[in-house]
Order: structure tokens, then C-alpha cells, then sequence
């Protein structure tokens, strides 16, 4: 039974999934599981649906009864008494309420303000009105109506509480069951029809109502955690999980499309000139799945523009509308694909598609069939070709069959798509995923394939796809100030909607838009609550607003065009008006590597000499060479200078820029003089000198050092590419075009030059980093956490499965050694791509943009949260879900110490995975949301959480506490990573002891803080070091054989054991132990692997160490269980003679060049 089956309930603002519905009816939960009468407060043996059938049956009289009375009333004369006595209160004392108290004067207080609220149980508002009295409008002279609708003051109510989250509001012919709405557009509500339900004998309805409304659900289980404890909201968290898991079947669904469209597009007899082509490489392979991904998504834009009513042309003639809706919509396509398989050889659904599709791109639409041009999606473009080519109704049949049902994971029941709630962060994390797949074209078998490669498991798991009840956290200590601030700003309604709307908002790595959508729908709701003065704004006013807030605060970048592609489709979704064209996205949505482009700053500094150190592929002697000559040009004071004493601002390019930005468009023309105006300012000279000269500087640092390669860029190229004295000769051109396309330089200034001016003059404080004033408001999201490293077994798990799945890196290097005599094309590729990721790691260690984070080994996660913190303005704030290693890594110490030094962190909660929030992550990984502050503002006090679960865990009290810069300097002054405590007394506590006793090591002070003369060292490394490890199978091949806990040698029994080596406990002979390898047997080839008390004891001889006694046993015992030999695990009372003589024992020089490396006992 779907929602459209329940003639008297309605699902507002996507309150609860639209499955839940029948899911109840049914008898059972979101989970799957039965509703238990116990649950109910029900007596033994009666189920839910029983109780529902026997308040039904007394509710009915008491309903005829109320009417009755009601109609005897006069005209004018006062219902709300009668509403209440004679039936609202009956109803709520039959759903377990019993007399419900009113509030008395003055209602209920919430956030300093009155709400005239009539009724109060527990902590659950209940707002109770007289027949007649509108929910959605004032009413005057009517108590809790007059001041505002009641929907809006009980919406209101929720939204600034923290302790109420649902509520009940009836006026006796309707009643709504709401819920806090903060992080959505507008009112969240379920409503039922009292009228239907009754007049209609509509039993159903009501089972959904009692099974929804009965006192058991808004009750609260968990003191501590308040109302977000209750069933009904435990019911709404799994529903939406569920749906999460549901959306994975959608994006099955999605999948099998692809692959059905892709094989029906080129088998298809007359589509050969599709597949010349494809042979001829004139198109590639991944030329059709992303012209493929465009046809689906367009499809699914569709679907859901038809389903919520707002595709066609309100003004339309209705005969059109009719046209539309009986021959060409979509609806009608689902339809006819649910009830029969198989669709025949012809085309004609395809063609009437692409028939839509072209009057949706096209300026004068096409009226016939009440369609307006809205373009954007719609616009042609490359990846249209496919709409040239035919495909068979069979194939298009089956496809949108794929997308219109889903099929119950636990239930196995097969379910229609509800396209009408399906939201834009929901198909963004079904297109994000299928990022992943990867397409193959056998031309001739003719077969196309789309598969996951092994190894690609991040997106088919959704780890990147970030929970919403994160993002509306980040949005609470992020976005919420600053909107705050904004409002204050200004005394008037005007200078208000101004202040919103001059909010600018960021996600430097967009994907699918999550965060742009989220941010969006909050300012536009606060726009809309001022333009009409209802705390509770009706739809069409808060789309109008999110049409203005996506068109003028919204931007975003991400290095891959079709994510960003996606993040203005899902921003499209959200701020689509009938009747009016899509807004045009291209100057705020962006394809570029954030991380890696010049800033003022850096291009007024001099070409550094580092940029030409030597990466895969270069010759070194030809890059010291570069080098020198690099530095002569910066020391030639006669004829070189400083790039930034004529750096040129970029004040003219802002006003360009601003003439796309924000401009309100009526129709499609509209749309295209914005097009137009930004080529302009593309092409225009002003901008692609300053384009080319940033391009070059970066391209310096991963030029080809050879010698077949073009002529460097050195400084004095780059001066006089400013200047005008110098060009690029045709080898140099097509060099650095071709390096700009491969790592995507995107430079900030000149892609957002009103975001970013050169001149302060307007735009408050310079950020001496970058060398640009303004900046974001706002910076949000959740960036990439990943090596810079290139990651071999990801790169062959597509192209080489047994070089991915090696047993480890030494084997693996082995394997990739002898790929130029097995597979060249291949080990070209492997190369080239070694060297970007080099080159990347490169930029980031040496171009002198990340000073704090561009060390070791980098992270992504690290350097954009270095990237992101200077791209908000001098009062903006960045919010980030980061691991919380951002704050506790020695990588990034240097980082979080500059933050507590510059009082720059407002909040950060750290979280453990072991919901898991991240699906595909593991469960005891650590990640946290970040709030900083921007540079002119400094926080007193930081707010703190750790060991959280879950975003409710943070309503807990005690879950919050404060830290002080000054107090985490004091806990750490070393390193000034962030201490990690749970409740603020243990900080109290551990801050007394820290107060009277000093540190072990002070690193401030040379001279006495490290009266105890320790030293750190590093013995092995996993990875680098692998080679040294031997699995179980080497060692019986090298005649070692497994007794009891060792490994020993029947050859090695006959030598002769000096007198002065003692045995090692437990073993006669030090020499019949195996060699280092044997700690790759780990447990599982150790008898001991079951019982524990029968593993060896782990001792470390420190002498062998060089340390002082005993100051590594412990991590040695640690890391060798983990397979890792962190140390020799031997007993230190063994006298250190044993160990210089090489007949027993390697010394530490010999590890790394003998196969047989340690003993154990």
C-alpha cells in the first residue's frame, strides 16, 4: 500500500519516508520487526491493530455525536470549547493521553519568547483549536491563532526549543502531527483528515493515525537524551536509515539502467556509425557512460520535476497540459513499464523523450505540450550525441522499469520509487556511487559491461556520502552563527533579506552538493520567514527565496566535472519555479583541484628553487641544472625583480564576474546573455594573461626535466609573461596546456575575483598568507581523506588483479618490475600516473602553500583543512568533517597548534564510527566536526566533545565541556595537539596535575627541559620495510618447521653452540630460531592462536637497541601481535657478547642483508 493509497494522510516537508506509511499498517516497524503490544502500554494477546479496532469503534460515536452538536451551534458563535470537551480531548484520552493539563497563561517559554500554546503533556506540546479556526492563517480574536497560524507558532516552538521536538495541533477537522523542522525548508508534518477519516469509514487512515499518535510514542525512554529518546523518533531515524539502504537498491537500479541502456544504445543495427566511432577512437568508452550517466540523470530529474508538479508551465493551456500528461510525460512511461516487459524493436518512446528533452532546452520550450525552456540539464551539449542515436523501446522499457521499483532488502517485496520526496542529497549518493563503475566495450562481442574493478570499493559502499544528521550539525555551530550575525546587521526587513543574501557559502570539494543543498535551505528559510513575517513560511515563498539564495550565495568545486555537474543538478532540484528556466550555475560551480594554484602571495614571491627538484621521470641532472640556472635568474638584481612590485589586481575581473552572479533570469534568453557574459570575461585578455601566468608558475614545479622536453619555465619566464616581453614558444604552449588539463590548476582569485579582491580596500582585513582580502562567509563540508601517495593496489585492482592483490609491497614491486617485458602499455600507465601523484605531493610539500600541513606524508584531509581555513573571510566560519587525527597526528601538529594559538576553534566533536555513520568505514575509526573561526576573530573558549557515537550523543549532559587555548597549550606545549578527555572534570583534573608537574619533555626549553636525556627512533616501517617479513608458506619452503610457538631448522640442530652464549629462555640454541618473517605467522599459525595463555612472552634485549634497559619491550610485545617488528623481541638477560658474534646473531647493520634477520624465545 503506498501514501497515495491513504485518502485522509498527507506527508509534509518529507517528515517521515513515504514507505513508513504501509509499512505500519502492516504491523510492522521501520526495522521489519512486529509491533509489540508491550510497546503499547496493551494488555497481553491484544495487538496493535485490535487496540486501533476498539478505540475506532467508540471514537465513531463520539464523532457523530461532536458533529451533531457542532451543527446545532449558531453561526459566529464560539466551537473551540466544544471542539475539545466533545471530541479532541475524548480522542486524545483513547490514545492513552488521559486528560491532558493545559498550559495555563502565557503558554509555553522557549528561547526567551511566549508561545500560547493550549495543552502540555510531558514534554509533548499539544495545541487544541475550535472547528473552523485555519491551521495556516491567523485568525482574529482567536486564542494561539491570532499573533500567527497556528501552524507556524507550534512550528516555531519546536524549531527555537530544545526541549520539545513533537507536538500535535488540531482544530477538530484536521489534526498534524509535527516535528522540530530546523533543518528543513519549511514545515515538517504528518496531517490527517478527521473529516475524511470518520465521514469516509476510512479504518485504515486511523490505524495509521493511533499506530503513529498513541502516548507510547512521544514518550520519553532516555532522561538524559530528552525527547530525541522517543519511539517516534527512533521510528523516523530508522526509517530514513532504511531509506539509506533502500537507496542502495535504487542504485542497483541505477546501475542496471546504465548497462541496459549501454547495450541497447550500441547494439542497436542502426547505430554503426555509434560503434565506427568507438573503433576508430574518435569516441572512447567512457565518452558513452558519461553521455549515459547525462540520459539517466535526466531521467531521474524528470521523475522527480513531474512528480512534485512543478516541470510544466502554470499558465499553460490545460488541453496541452493533458497532451503532455496522456502521451508524453514520464508518469506514463513508468507506468507502462511496471505493467508488461518487453517493449518491441522500435524507437518511438525514445523519440518522443528526446522530443521533451529538446523543447525543455529550447528558448521558446514548447507550448504544445505546456513545456517552458528551462535549459541548463537540458542545454545541448558534448555529451548529447546518444539523442542522435536510436535505442529500442524494449531497452528504454527495462531501464525506467530499473528506476521506477525497488525491492525491499529484508521483505524482498517490490515497491514503487517515490520520486515526488526522493531529496537532492539522495541522488547525489546514488550518482557519487556510481563514479566507481567502471564501463567496458567489446567490439566484437558486441557486449557492454559495467562493473565495480576490485578494489574501488569507497564509492559502491557510500563512504563518501555524508549522513544528514552530520551535515545539519556542521550546519548548526557553522552556518547558524553567522546567519545570526547577518540578521543583526541590519534593523530592517530590507537590510535583513540584503544581509542573507550577501552570505556567501563554499564546498571546496562539492560532490554531490550535500552540504551546498543543506546550507541553501536554511538561508532561504530565514529570507522567507522576514519577506512574510511567518516564522513558518507556506512552499511557494520559500522556493522563491531558494531561488535567490542558490542564485547569489552558493559555490562549490570539485576536480571532477561530473560531480560538479551533479551538485548543480541537485541545487536545480531544489530551486526549480514552474515555469521558469533553471538557474544558470557555471560562474559559481567550478571544475578544479582545489589544493593545488597559485595565490597573489605566492606569485609575488620568486620562483623558489624547489620547485625543480626531480619527480618520477626526470633526469636529475638536467633538474640541478634548471635549479641553477633559476636561482641566477632571481639573483640578477640588474635585470629581475620581485613579481609582486607590479602584481595587477583584479578589481576589473570582480566587476565582470558579478555581472553573471546573482542576476535575477525570467526566461532561458535570460540565461544565455549570463552565458555569454561569462565567455566574455574567459576570453577577454586581462584574464587569461593573469590565467596564464599562474598556470605557468604551477606548471614549473612538474615540467618535464629531460631532454626531449620543451624549454623550461624558470622566474625570469614567469616575469615576463607578466610583463609582456616574453612568450611561450608552440612546444612550451602545448606543454603547459597539456599539464594544466592533467592536474586542473585552479586559482582562486581569478576563477572568484569578487570573492577573493586583491585590494582591501572594501573587503576588511588581508590574509597574509594568500594575499587576497574578502573571502567566504561560510566554508563547508566533508574533503577526500586519502593519500597523496599513489596507491598501487588501487591503480592495478582494474588493470592488473595480480599485481593488486600481492601479498605485500615488496612482492608487489617485484611483479611491477617486470611489466615492461610483460605489459608496456601498462607500465607507461602506471608511470604516468606515478608521476602525478608525485607531482601533486610535490606542489603541496614545495610551492609554499602549506606551511603547516604540506609535510610527510600528506593527506588530502590535512591540506584542505589548511585550503578551506583560508578561504573564509576575516569574521566567516569553516565547518568540516575531518578524522580527528587533524587534531591529535604529529603530521598535523603544526597545524592545530597555529589554531589554538590564533584562538581560531569554535567547536570540535569527535566522534567513533561504530554505528557506523560512514558505511565502509571501519567501526573504531575516529573522525570529527570541526568549527573554526576566521582571522580577525578570536574564541575564548572552545566547546569539546569525544568518544560521541552519534549526533544525539552531544545532547547529553556532560557530553560538552570547554578548553581554553592557554589550557591546551599547558596539557601539550610540545606539539599543541588537542588532549583528549570525556567530561570536563577529567580536564580539571588532569589540568591540577599539569599545573604543579612539569612536562617529561619540554621542547621550549633546550637547555633544561629534557633533564632525563631521552631520544625517540623509528626501528621498522610496515610498508617500506615489508621485504623483511616472511609468511608462514616461505619459511617451511626454506626448511623451517612449526614446534609448538617457533619455527626451527633440523640442518641448523648440528652446529655447535659457543660457551658463551647463554640459551635464550625456553630454547637450547639461539641459531634454530627462524628469521624475522616469523612474526608474519602472526597468531593464526601459533597454537597459542586460541588459547592466550599459551602465546610466548615477547622481551626485547636493549642493549642490541642501543636504548636504555627495557625502553621498548612494550611496544615490541604491542607490534609483534600486530605482525609489525617494532623491536627484537629477545630477554635482556642475555649477555650483549652474544650478540656481536655473526655466526648467532645478525646485528642491526646485517638486517637488511641477510634473509634469516632475528631469534625468538
Amino acid at each position: 500500500m503506498s501514501l497515495d493509497q491513504f485518502v485522509g494522510v498527507r506527508i509534509v516537508g518529507g517528515l517521515l519516508p513515504a514507505n513508513l506509511p504501509s509499512l505500519l499498517s502492516s504491523g510492522h516497524d521501520p526495522s521489519g520487526k512486529a509491533l509489540l503490544p508491550k510497546d503499547y502500554h496493551l494488555v497481553a494477546g491484544e495487538t496493535v491493530r485490535d487496540a486501533a479496532n476498539r478505540v475506532w469503534a467508540y471514537l465513531r460515536g463520539a464523532w457523530t455525536g461532536y458533529r451533531e452538536a457542532l451543527e446545532q451551534l449558531p453561526d459566529g458563535a464560539p466551537t473551540t470549547s466544544l471542539t475539545r470537551e466533545r471530541f479532541l480531548l475524548i480522542l486524545l484520552d483513547q490514545l492513552g493521553y488521559g486528560r491532558v493539563a493545559t498550559t495555563g497563561r502565557g503558554g509555553i517559554v522557549a528561547d526567551g519568547q511566549s508561545f500560547p500554546v493550549s495543552h502540555l503533556w510531558g514534554i509533548t506540546p499539544i495545541h487544541l483549536l475550535g472547528a473552523g479556526t485555519s491551521l495556516d492563517t491567523r485568525t482574529k480574536g482567536a486564542a494561539g491563532a491570532a499573533g500567527a497560524s497556528p501552524q507556524s507558532m507550534v512550528q516555531e516552538l519546536l524549531n527555537r526549543s530544545d526541549t520539545h521536538l513533537w507536538a500535535i495541533l488540531s482544530n477538530g477537522r484536521t489534526l498534524r502531527l509535527l516535528r522540530d523542522s530546523t533543518s528543513l525548508v519549511g514545515s515538517a508534518y504528518v496531517e490527517f483528515d478527521l473529516e475524511a477519516i470518520f465521514d469516509g469509514d476510512l479504518f485504515p487512515d486511523f490505524l495509521l493515525l493511533y499506530t503513529l499518535c498513541q502516548v507510547s510514542r512521544v514518550e520519553v525512554l532516555d532522561e538524559e537524551i530528552g525527547a530525541s529518546s522517543c519511539r517516534l523518533e527512533q521510528w523516523r531515524t530508522e526509517s530514513i536509515e532504511s531509506g539509506s539502504r533502500a537507496l542502495n537498491q535504487l542504485r542497483d537500479g541505477v546501475v542496471d539502467a546504465l548497462r541496459t541502456l549501454g547495450r541497447g544504445f550500441l547494439a542497436h543495427p542502426d547505430n554503426g556509425e555509434l560503434r565506427e566511432q568507438l573503433a576508430s577512437g574518435d569516441l572512447s568508452v567512457a565518452d558513452v557512460h558519461h553521455a549515459l550517466l547525462r540520459v539517466v540523470y535526466r531521467l531521474l530529474f524528470t521523475f522527480v520535476a513531474e512528480d512534485r508538479g512543478v516541470l510544466l508551465d502554470p499558465g499553460a493551456d490545460p488541453v496541452a497540459k493533458a497532451r503532455y500528461a496522456e502521451y508524453f510525460s514520464t508518469a506514463r512511461l513508468r507506468r507502462t513499464s511496471r505493467r508488461r516487459r518487453g517493449g518491441g524493436r522500435y524507437g518511438d518512446r525514445w523519440q518522443a523523450l528526446t522530443l521533451v528533452w529538446r523543447g525543455l532546452g529550447s528558448e521558446t520550450g514548447r507550448p504544445e505540450l505546456a513545456l517552458p525552456g528551462i535549459g541548463a540539464l537540458f542545454d545541448i551539449g558534448e555529451l548529447d550525441f546518444l539523442t542522435e542515436h536510436q535505442v529500442s523501446n524494449d531497452a528504454l522499457l527495462s531501464a525506467v522499469r530499473s528506476l521506477s521499483l525497488i525491492r525491499e532488502p529484508k521483505s524482498g517485496v517490490l515497491r514503487v520509487v517515490d520520486y515526488r520526496n526522493l531529496g537532492a542529497e539522495e541522488l547525489g549518493s546514488i550518482y557519487e556511487a556510481l563514479l566507481e563503475f567502471v564501463p567496458h566495450w567489446d567490439g566484437v562481442t558486441k557486449t557492454y559491461t559495467l562493473d565495480i574493478a576490485s578494489g574501488n570499493q569507497r564509492k559502491d559502499t557510500g563512504s563518501y556520502y555524508t549522513p544528514t544528521s552530520l551535515v545539519d550539525s556542521l550546519l548548526d555551530t557553522a552556518l547558524d552563527p553567522v546567519l545570526d550575525d547577518a540578521v543583526k546587521s541590519a534593523s530592517d526587513a530590507e537590510g535583513q533579506i540584503s544581509a542573507l543574501l550577501a552570505v556567501t557559502v563554499c564546498d571546496p570539494a562539492c560532490g554531490s552538493g550535500h552540504f551546498l543543498v543543506g546550507a541553501a535551505r536554511r538561508i532561504a528559510k530565514r529570507v522567507a520567514v522576514i519577506r512574510t513575517g511567518d516564522p513558518e513560511p507556506a512552499p511557494d515563498p520559500v522556493r522563491t527565496a531558494m531561488r535567490d539564495v542558490v542564485g547569489r550565495c552558493i559555490y562549490g568545486v570539485d576536480i571532477n566535472p561530473l560531480a560538479a555537474e551533479l551538485a548543480k543538478v541537485s541545487l536545480w532540484m531544489e530551486a526549480l519555479e514552474p515555469g521558469r528556466p533553471l538557474i544558470y550555475l557555471d560562474a559559481q560551480i567550478k571544475v578544479g583541484n582545489a589544493l593545488i594554484g597559485a595565490t597573489p602571495a605566492l606569485l609575488a614571491e620568486e620562483l623558489p628553487d624547489a620547485a625543480f627538484k626531480p619527480i618520477e621521470g626526470d633526469d636529475k641532472k638536467i633538474a640541478t641544472a634548471i635549479t641553477k640556472a633559476n636561482k641566477a635568474e632571481r639573483n640578477d638584481q640588474g635585470s629581475l625583480f620581485g613579481l609582486g612590485e607590479a602584481l595587477p589586481t583584479n578589481t576589473s575581473l570582480a566587476r565582470e564576474v558579478q555581472q553573471v552572479v546573482g542576476r535575477d533570469t525570467l526566461s532561458l534568453a535570460d540565461v544565455h546573455v549570463q552565458q555569454q557574459r561569462l565567455r566574455t570575461y574567459e576570453d577577454s585578455p586581462e584574464y587569461r594573461n593573469a590565467r596564464l601566468v599562474a598556470d605557468a608558475w604551477c606548471a614549473a614545479f612538474v615540467w618535464p626535466k629531460t631532454d626531449s622536453a620543451p624549454k623550461p619555465i624558470t622566474h625570469a619566464t614567469i616575469t615576463g609573461l607578466r610583463d609582456g616581453t616574453t612568450w611561450l614558444d608552440s612546444k612550451q604552449d602545448n606543454q603547459l596546456e597539456q599539464l594544466t588539463a592533467e592536474y586542473r590548476f585552479f586559482h582562486w582569485h581569478l576563477e572568484f575575483p569578487h570573492i577573493f579582491p586583491t585590494d582591501s580596500t572594501d573587503s576588511g582585513t588581508v590574509n597574509e598568507a594568500t594575499g587576497w582580502a574578502g573571502g567566504f562567509s561560510v566554508v563547508l563540508g566533508n574533503p577526500p581523506w586519502e593519500r597523496v601517495k599513489l596507491q598501487e593496489q588501487e591503480f592495478f585492482a582494474a588493470r592488473d588483479p595480480e599485481i593488486a592483490t600481492a601479498p605485500n609491497a615488496a612482492a608487489r614491486k617485484k611483479l611491477i618490475a617486470v611489466l615492461p617485458n610483460t605489459n608496456e602499455s601498462l607500465y607507461r600507465a602506471f608511470v604516468a600516473e606515478k608521476r602525478r601523484a608525485e607531482g601533486i605531493s610535490h606542489i603541496l610539500h614545495n610551492s609554499g602553500r602549506y606551511p603547516l600541513t604540506g609535510r610527510g606524508d600528506i593527506n588530502t584531509y590535512a591540506v584542505f583543512a589548511e585550503t578551506n581555513r583560508n578561504l573564509i573571510d576575516g569574521s566567516g566560519r569553516l565547518g568540516a568533517i575531518l578524522p580527528t587525527g587533524i587534531a591529535t597526528d604529529a603530521t598535523t601538529q603544526y597545524f592545530f597548534k597555529d589554531l589554538v594559538e590564533h584562538g581560531s576553534i569554535a567547536s570540535l566533536y569527535d566522534f567513533e564510527n561504530s554505528r557506523p555513520l560512514f558505511a565502509g568505514v571501519h567501526r573504531s575509526f575516529k573522525f570529527c566536526l570541526l568549527t573554526l573561526t576566521g582571522r580577525d576573530t578570536r574564541e575564548p573558549e572552545a566547546d569539546f566533545a569525544f568518544f560521541a557515537h552519534d549526533p544525539t550523543d552531544l545532547l547529553r549532559p556532560d557530553t560538552c565541556f570547554t578548553l581554553s587555548p592557554e589550557e591546551i597549550t599547558l596539557l601539550n606545549p610540545n606539539t599543541g595537539t588537542c588532549p583528549i578527555f570525556r567530561s570536563r572534570r577529567d580536564a580539571e583534573i588532569t589540568l591540577g596535575i599539569y599545573k604543579r608537574v612539569p612536562v617529561l619533555i619540554n621542547e621550549n626549553d633546550p637547555k633544561n627541559g629534557n633533564p632525563w636525556g631521552i631520544k625517540f627512533m623509528t626501528m621498522f616501517h610496515m610498508s617500506n620495510d615489508s621485504g623483511l617479513f616472511h609468511t608462514r608458506e616461505e619459511l617451511e619452503a626454506d626448511g623451517w618447521t612449526l614446534r609448538g610457538n617457533v619455527f626451527e631448522r633440523e640442518r641448523e640442530r648440528e652446529r655447535t653452540t659457543p660457551a658463551d652464549a647463554p640459551p635464550l629462555r625456553g630454547q637450547d640454541d639461539p641459531s634454530l630460531r627462524p628469521p624475522l618473517g616469523h612474526l608474519r605467522t602472526r597468531r593464526r599459525h601459533s597454537p597459542g592462536h586460541r588459547r592466550r595463555e599459551s602465546r610466548p612472552k615477547l622481551r626485547c634485549h636493549a642493549a642490541l637497541l642501543g636504548r636504555g634497559a627495557g625502553s621498548h619491550c612494550q611496544a615490541s610485545q604491542r607490534h609483534s601481535q600486530r605482525g609489525f617488528p617494532g623491536g627484537l623481541p629477545m630477554d635482556r638477560s642475555i649477555d650483549r657478547r652474544a650478540y656481536d658474534d655473526r655466526r648467532h646473531v645478525p646485528t642491526i647493520r646485517s638486517w637488511k642483508q641477510s634473509a634469516s634477520h632475528t631469534q625468538f624465545g
